[in-house]
Order: C-alpha cells, then sequence, then structure tokens
C-alpha cells in the first residue's frame, strides 16, 4: 500500500478544493482496506439511526432526567428538541447528498471550512462519541444488573453485565452490520409494541392524576420553566443522538446520496412521533404534581407496568427496555468503530493506520473494533475506581453525568455544520441553491443550539459534580485546539494529506 508524495507550492487548505486535490495523487488497496459496500438500504439506515437513538431505551432512562429539569413539560420539551434535530437533519441530508463516507461529520465540516476547522471538528466529534457510547455502557449494564438483581435475589455488579455485552457486541460488528442491523429492526418491532401497550393502558386508565393536555405547552404550576426546559433540551438531544448515524454508512450503502437522507430525516419523525406520545403518557402516569421528584437515579417504567397492568407485564417491560439498551450500545459501537476506521486510514501515523486496516473476509475493520474495546474496559476501570463501587447506582450516576456532557460536544458540531453547508453549497452548488433550505434554516438551526448551550452553561457551571464535568470536557477540547493550531503552522501539508485519505 503506497501513498504517492504531492509537491504542491500552494498549501493553503481554507477551501475544499485543495482538499480534492489529492484525489489524484493517493492509491488504495481498496480490497483490503474499504468496507464491504452495497450491502444495506435505505431501511436497514434508518435502523442503525433508529436503534442508536434506542426508542424503549430512551424513554425508560432519559424520561426521569428530562421530566426533573422540565416538569410537566415533558412532550413540549421533546417537541421543541425534535424541531432542532430536524433543522440539522435538513444539513445532514444536504451534505449527504453530494458526499459519501463513514467519517460524515468532519468530512463534511472539512469540504465547507476547510482542514484546520475539519480536524478540529473531529476532535470533538469522538470526544462526544466515545462519551455518549460510554453512557450507554452504563445505562445497559445497569439495567440488565438491576433486572438479574430484582428477579433473582443475587446482587448483581454492573461490570459483570458489562463483560457480557463486551463478548456479544464486538463479535457481531465483526461479522458485519447487516446482521447487526437485521437484529436491530427485530428487537425493534418487539421492544416498541410492549412500550405502546403500555403508553395506550395508562392514557386510557387516566394516569395517577388524570390526563393533562397542559402537559404539550410550557406552561402549568408544574412546569420547569424557560431554564427547565432548555436544560432539558439537551437531554432531548441526547434522546435524538443517533439519529445522524445513518451517515456513516455511506460506504455500505445503495445509492447513499438518496437512501441517507431519507433515513435521516425518516429516523427522527419516527423517533419524534413516537416519543412524544410516549413522554405524554409518562407525564400523565407518574402525575403532574408528582413530576419534579422524580429519582433520577433509576428507571421508574418497571413499577409503572405493574402499577397500570400487572406485575407479569413488569417483567416484560423491564426484558423490552434491556433489550432496547443493548440495541443503543450495538448502534453506538458500530456508528464510533466507523469514524475510528476513517481516522485509521492515515498511514503516515504509524500505529493509528491499523484502524484503517479491515479483515479479508468480513471486510469489517477489527483493529478499530479492538481498540474500542479497550477503551470501554479503561473506561469502566475508571468509573470503578472513583466510585469505589460494581453495583448498579454507581453506574447510572455515572451515566446521568456522561449523558449531559456527551451531548454537548455533538451539540457543538451541528452548530459548525450548519454554518458549513452554507460555505459548501455557495462555493460549491451554486446551481442547486435555495437560500431557505441553503441558508435560513441552517442560520436559525446554528441560533437554537447555540442558546440552548448558552442557558445551560450559565445554569450548570455551578452545579455540583457536573461543574467538574464541564471543566475537564473544556479542557479536552482546548487539547484539541493546541494541536489543530500546531498542525496549521508546522505540519500544514500533513494535515492536508491526513484529512483526505481520512475522508475515502
Amino acid at each position: 500500500m503506497e501513498l504517492k508524495k504531492i509537491n504542491s507550492k500552494n498549501s493553503d487548505l481554507s477551501t475544499s478544493s485543495s482538499f480534492d486535490s489529492y484525489s489524484s495523487g493517493v492509491t488504495f488497496d481498496d480490497e483490503f482496506n474499504s468496507l464491504k459496500r452495497n450491502t444495506i438500504g435505505v431501511i436497514e439506515c434508518i435502523a442503525l439511526s433508529v436503534g442508536g437513538i434506542g426508542l424503549s431505551a430512551a424513554t425508560f432512562f432519559v424520561f426521569p432526567n428530562i421530566a426533573n429539569a422540565s416538569g410537566s413539560g415533558v412532550p413540549f420539551t421533546v417537541l421543541i428538541g425534535a424541531l432542532c434535530c430536524l433543522s440539522i437533519a435538513n444539513t445532514i441530508s444536504i451534505f449527504a447528498t453530494y458526499i459519501s463516507s463513514s467519517a460524515s461529520f468532519f468530512v463534511y465540516i472539512t469540504k465547507g471550512l476547510g482542514n484546520e476547522v475539519g480536524f478540529l471538528s473531529f476532535w470533538v466529534l469522538i470526544t462526544g462519541y466515545l462519551l455518549i457510547l460510554s453512557s450507554c455502557v452504563l445505562q445497559f449494564s445497569g439495567a440488565l444488573a438491576d433486572l438479574i438483581s430484582r428477579y433473582s435475589g443475587f446482587h448483581c455488579p454492573w461490570i459483570l453485565c458489562s463483560i457480557v455485552m463486551l463478548t456479544i457486541v464486538p463479535t457481531l460488528a465483526f461479522i458485519g452490520i447487516d446482521v447487526v442491523l437485521k437484529t436491530s429492526i427485530v428487537a425493534m418491532v418487539l421492544e416498541t409494541l410492549v412500550m405502546l401497550v403500555l403508553s395506550l393502558t395508562i392514557v386510557i386508565k387516566g394516569g395517577d392524576q388524570g390526563n393533562y393536555p397542559l402537559a404539550f405547552t410550557p406552561v402549568g404550576e408544574n412546569s420547569g420553566g424557560i431554564d427547565g426546559i432548555a436544560t432539558g433540551l439537551v437531554y432531548c438531544c441526547f434522546l435524538f443522538v443517533g439519529f445522524e448515524g445513518a451517515a456513516t454508512l455511506g460506504q455500505e450503502t445503495r445509492n447513499p446520496k438518496k437512501n441517507i437522507p431519507i433515513a435521516v430525516f425518516g429516523s427522527i419523525a419516527f423517533a419524534a412521533t413516537w416519543f412524544i406520545w410516549a413522554m405524554y403518557s409518562l407525564v400523565v402516569a407518574v402525575g403532574p404534581s408528582n413530576i419534579l421528584s422524580i429519582d433520577i437515579s433509576q428507571s421508574t417504567i418497571q413499577q409503572l407496568a405493574h402499577k397500570f397492568v400487572g406485575y407479569w407485564f413488569s417483567i416484560i417491560v423491564d426484558i423490552a427496555g434491556v433489550v432496547s439498551g443493548f440495541g443503543v450500545v450495538s448502534s453506538w459501537f458500530n456508528i464510533v468503530f466507523r469514524i475510528l476506521y476513517s481516522f485509521g486510514k492515515t498511514k503516515d501515523i504509524g500505529v493509528i493506520s491499523y484502524l484503517g486496516k479491515t479483515n479479508k473476509r468480513f471486510k469489517t475493520p477489527h483493529f478499530a473494533i479492538i481498540c474500542l474495546i479497550g477503551f470501554i474496559i479503561i473506561m469502566e476501570a475508571l468509573v470503578i475506581g472513583s466510585t469505589k463501587n460494581i453495583y448498579a447506582k454507581s453506574s447510572w450516576e455515572i451515566y446521568n453525568y456522561l449523558s449531559f456532557i456527551g451531548t454537548i460536544p455533538i451539540i457543538i458540531i451541528f452548530i459548525i455544520t450548519n454554518i458549513a453547508v452554507i460555505r459548501y453549497i455557495r462555493h460549491n452548488q451554486k446551481q442547486n441553491y435555495q437560500i431557505i433550505r441553503h441558508l435560513i434554516l441552517p442560520i436559525l438551526s446554528s441560533i437554537i443550539f447555540i442558546l440552548v448551550l448558552i442557558i445551560n452553561f450559565l445554569s450548570n457551571s455551578k452545579v455540583y459534580p457536573l461543574q467538574y464535568f464541564l471543566i475537564g470536557l473544556g479542557s479536552f477540547l482546548l487539547i484539541g485546539v493546541a494541536i489543530t493550531l500546531y498542525l496549521h503552522f508546522y505540519k500544514k501539508d500533513y494535515l492536508k494529506n491526513m484529512l483526505y485519505q481520512m475522508s475515502l
């Protein structure tokens, strides 16, 4: 595998044309280092996105966090969150129409804003994705440990459940994405049916205090107010994060420039409809006056299933939650190792280049998968070391913090991508320029996400221990800025070469 050197007097990296200029000078062994192509269709793309969202798992485990902040206005908050995500879905679909890559966001941003911003976006994106994957692992492990403890009498450590996950998920990922997606579709249908039965039963019975139409508005004596809804919006973004997962399937999807935009919009529309209904039913079940006192250290769904249907159904709901959580971990694992694979396609960074190698039989990046397993093990060791506890309560506490902190880098990426699409279309697709879709909507989307970040920073910058998580996140992102500046001033050609290879 040989990279042909290119001498260029012009090392300006600010335009996508300089990024594209490498296409004539680089060759790769596609048979060994490319993913399996044309293996999945639009249904499978939607399955990965919806699987990354996790309809039941998100309803089970994120509802308490949104309710604790937004109060009775949970459905309204989810609606606003869905509109925010639809606005960025418009941007993703625009880019996906012209660009197909497993690296998705950072390639989009590089094409629109240049190599320096592209590299920094990679740093921010992988930070957010690793934090979210970590929170999903803790979510699944804690839920399974609670289920085993509840019905067996054995006080199950969450770390044992994580070992089970680390055995099955990477194995499925190694075999191939088509196996993962087919499994996800079946599980998603079954878990959604279970939750649909529960939500219909609750609404028909009137819940704890009767049906409450004000839940679809930001008003009411039990609403969390503007600050609460803004905080709830971060969790709503976490609720929907994963919808963009289909964008990482650019190399493996049949007709990606058509199917990926459909999958991105379709996953949000489907998930939003479900979440608004499901969250309303849970507000009704808990009762508006009790909503702000929900215990966020555990899921209340099992208790509600027992109360409104019966003990036997609470067992089914518990199982559905665990199955959904497993699907979320599986989807996120597949999304993240594809980003690592894209980074590994940079052949000049020694051992990191192994991340870009794929298995000859399954065409899956086995080194990237192994590396991701190693990261999860290190993360779990840190959780155990910091909490000095191996049982589910500690995993739930860390999950709550990571799910919030991990969403912030993703929101930052959404903002940068909105800016990038405006410049990309104006410079590269002038003939297709539409002022509403390519200018007004991205600007409005950016403003909304910026306001969410500002309000949340003002609200949570002094909340213990969240303030220390925010400081840690900010420090790590600043390291990325420092590396980007170093590459810009001292390794400009190297940066250009690296990002071109990552985009393939």
